[in-house]
């Protein structure tokens, strides 16, 4: 037969191309034997010929989203699926299993070449900022950008290199794609274009140090109105720049300025002083990765299948914030679709009632967390921050989804080594592009090792073994108000209670030397979300564990650090004489000399300027790193 590409085109792949509704109708009609009679030339042009008088034909060199058929739908429609499966089927031996190639050796100029005015421009843009590709390399390689992932679906031909932008392939995403698999060799991440170093304009570092410095002066209790001006002149400083992380970052700054002025709960002074050392960190590091240059704010992307990954409930206040993990079955990218919530004047049942009430249109808290939705009118943000438009009735789907999930690499991770090495070799996360779900992964479950309870410190703890050489990877989660039952229904979870545990997701992080996981969902014979199911009974009861040790000093300094942006210089003057210099003693006692001398000279300044306060701010902020998360909001 005259066309290997249709025959290496596997199942996961077609229903990329289309969608899993129409590549199971094609299958199961031609298994029945309703398949369309099909004709091969000899240059590959293919026919087929359906009972209802319509007729497609593909011509050679052409993905089956481009055949001619006589049907009035456009794109991927069922006739063109039933051809590419009609002509698997008819294939005189079964397709071998594909080898692992490299899309470097794709003609990446002619493609190029071929490219619409509209996406060389794009193409000029982002490489002239310069971007970092992940790279999977193996039998359909995939690149994901920061706002996009490509994935190979056939070897040796660039046609169905497909994309989940809204162009869908034939952009300016699979043409970087192609430059980093070549210019990347066997790694896994390559830097394109730009420079290591990039210059921040001045107006951009300064807009910076004027926000800070006003935040010192006054604090944040002086309202949004006292830094609306800051907060406006950096935006623009951004925009002018394309300086994508930091207009993030500064969105998020004003968000918790504004919950201050509203009395909301999700302000939190810790995170403002984690959201000013980043914006400082940033501007000072003159990185164009950092900085964000050229990154799209905003992607709208194609047909998605996004399924869940399990949701956490956080409390903040009276009210509660809610957050979904999302996981593109065919790339594997993760999004986060989230909201907060409020209690009405009457608070009874306000927890009882989150699962059923919307994170977006249509889509109720529970069912998401519990499901996958298919949609075509949805936008991903650079921070990976879902929005989904309005659209048309029907253009966005909820769905259940089964126990247990098949996902490419890296989200995920069969080796506790791999994540490790991943999470101690990057970069701090105040320089990192912005991620809502931050090193998120899914684990195969291969032994439960225990689990116990730390009464003191309201935490859950369990150990368990990946298949194979996998590893051992620890789980934890603390009491949140918000999810009073979660606790008891990842014990009964880990108990058997729904039977064997095969998959745990959630975001990870590095601890003494070990990797830990905060799981957000286990995968039993059901789907258990434990922030979003109510308990069906009292838990097994659990082995104590030791509680938790008191607050250190180096968390000392990071609430006064806080302090001092929160209350401003002159509220702040007097905390600072009763409590600063025992602080800086208490530093030198423990051997935090570096960490003490720069929080000396803070204290002794006389100036409110941004750049006395960075140097101990940053320093904290990166013995934080090892510490454990930094404060963001949920």
């Amino acid at each position: 037969m005259a066309r290997p590409d249709l025959l290496a085109l596997t199942e996961d792949g077609l229903i990329q191309l289309a969608n899993a509704g129409l590549v199971k109708r094609a299958t199961r009609e031609v298994a029945a034997g309703q398949r369309p009679a099909l004709a091969e030339a000899p240059d590959g042009t293919i026919e087929a010929r359906f009972p209802d008088g319509t007729v497609t034909r593909l011509e050679p060199g052409r993905p089956p989203g481009e055949a001619a058929c006589t049907c009035p739908a456009s794109g991927m429609c069922r006739h063109r699926v039933a051809l590419v499966v009609a002509y698997q089927a008819q294939a005189a031996s079964p397709a071998t299993e594909a080898a692992t190639w490299d899309p470097g050796s794709l003609d990446g100029a002619a493609f190029e070449a071929g490219l619409g005015a509209a996406a060389v421009a794009e193409l000029k843009r982002l490489l002239a900022a310069g971007l970092t590709v992940g790279l999977e390399h193996g039998p359909v390689p995939a690149a994901r950008l920061p706002t996009a992932s490509v994935r190979f679906l056939v070897p040796d031909v660039v046609g169905y290199a497909a994309c989940d932008c809204a162009a869908g392939g034939g952009c300016a995403h699979v043409a970087v794609a192609i430059r980093a698999f070549r210019e990347a060799r066997s790694a896994t991440e390559v830097r394109l274009g730009g420079t290591a170093a990039a210059p921040v304009a001045d107006d951009l570092a300064a807009a910076v140090d004027r926000l800070v410095a006003g935040l010192l002066d006054a604090g944040t209790v002086a309202g949004p109105e006292a830094h609306g001006a800051a907060l406006d002149g950096l935006q623009r400083a951004a925009q002018a720049r394309g300086a994508t992380q930091i207009l993030l970052t500064e969105a998020e700054l004003r968000a918790q300025l504004a919950a201050y002025a509203t009395r909301n709960a999700a302000y939190d002074e810790g995170v403002v002083l984690a959201l000013a050392t980043e914006l400082l960190a940033r501007t000072w590091i003159a990185d164009a990765t950092a900085l964000g240059l050229g990154q799209p704010y905003e992607t709208a992307m194609g047909k998605t299948r996004l399924v869940s990954l399990g949701g956490r409930i956080v409390a903040r206040g009276r009210g509660a914030v809610a957050r979904v993990a999302l996981a593109d079955t065919d790339t594997g990218a993760t999004l986060a679709l989230e909201r907060a919530f409020e209690p009405s004047d009457d608070e009874a049942g306000f927890l009882a009632s989150l699962p059923g009430r919307l994170l977006a249109p249509g889509l109720p808290l529970g069912g998401t967390g519990r499901g996958q939705i298919l949609t075509s009118v949805a936008r991903r943000r650079a921070d990976g921050l879902l929005a989904l438009g309005q659209g048309g009735g029907g253009r966005t789907a909820l769905l259940p989804r089964d126990a247990s999930l098949r996902l490419p690499a890296p989200l995920a991770a069969s080796e506790v080594r791999t994540v490790l090495h991943r999470l101690t070799e990057r970069a701090p996360g105040f320089l990192r592009p912005r991620d809502r779900l931050d090193a998120f992964h899914l684990f195969d479950v291969g032994e439960i090792l225990g689990q116990a309870w730390s009464p003191g410190a309201q935490l859950w703890q369990a150990a368990v073994e990946l298949p194979g050489e996998g590893g051992r990877l620890h789980l934890a989660r603390s009491h949140d108000p918000a999810a009073p039952g979660a606790l008891d229904r990842l014990a009964a979870a880990f108990d058997g209670a729904f039977g064997p545990v095969r998959q745990v997701a959630g975001p990870v992080r590095v601890e003494a030397g070990a990797l830990v996981c905060e799981p957000w969902s286990v995968g039993t014979e059901r789907f258990v979300v434990p922030d979003l199911d109510a308990p069906d009974g009292p838990a097994a009861p659990l082995l104590s564990a030791p509680a938790t040790g008191e607050r250190g000093v180096v968390q000392d300094v990071e609430a006064l650090l806080a302090g001092a942006l929160h209350a401003g210089r002159r509220a702040f003057a007097p905390v600072a004489a009763a409590s600063g210099r025992p602080l800086v003693a208490r530093l030198r006692q423990t051997g935090h000399v570096a960490t003490a001398a720069r929080l000396a000279a803070f204290l002794a300044s006389r100036e409110e300027t941004a750049a006395i306060f960075a140097q101990a701010a940053l320093w904290v902020a990166t013995m934080r790193e090892d510490a454990g998360p930094f404060p963001t909001a949920a």
